[in-house]
């Protein structure tokens, strides 16, 4: 089954949103601003916006994978290190 290139972006962005919502909720316990936890769809809005052009980075699903990805990395990290201040780790 081959998948669109929308549907690989799609998917990662679902996941990396559902991922962080449980990272922040039960393993961090943090409520972030509504900014950070919508942060790794809007990659995914202008994979959208840019897929009526003939561009370069709308043929290549793995850039705009990776944006996803570091996004939510980048979202979960100051979270994870005010836990790890906290708990006398770092």
């Amino acid at each position: 089954m081959r998948m669109s290139n929308q549907a690989k972006v799609g998917l990662t962005t679902a996941l990396c949103l559902l991922a962080q919502g449980y990272i922040f909720s039960y393993v961090l316990g943090v409520e972030p601003n509504l900014l950070v936890i919508i942060a790794p769809l809007l990659p995914y809005i202008l994979f959208i916006y840019a897929r009526g052009r003939r561009t370069w980075y709308f043929n290549k699903p793995i850039y705009w994978v990776s944006v996803v990805i570091a996004i939510t990395l980048i979202d979960i990290a100051p979270y994870s290190m005010d836990l790890a201040s906290r708990l006398g780790l770092r």
